[in-house]
């Protein structure tokens, strides 16, 4: 019964988590890890999944484009600067 309810729990917080990145909103069950300096991108760490919340400054002398969104997926999800 007890790992039921933690079974419950934890999807609760992936479901929420999820939902908020969809509307590009920062997590409120996961953790923040890693602050980059790209212009303030940052790494959220939940139970099992993983959120990176972007905000990549534009970069005309790279030929790079900002990025501002919202991304969600397992721990082994890997930061990319352009979409």
């Amino acid at each position: 019964m007890i790992i039921v309810v933690f079974i419950v729990i934890w999807l609760a917080f992936i479901i929420t988590d999820f939902t908020l990145s969809k509307y590009n909103k920062k997590p409120i069950f996961a953790i923040p890890v890693f602050k980059l300096k790209d212009g303030g991108t940052v790494e959220y760490y939940g139970l099992g999944y993983k959120v990176i919340k972007y905000n990549v400054l534009d970069d005309p002398q790279m030929g790079q484009i900002g990025r501002k969104d919202t991304v969600f997926g397992f721990w082994t999800l890997e930061y990319r600067k352009n979409k």
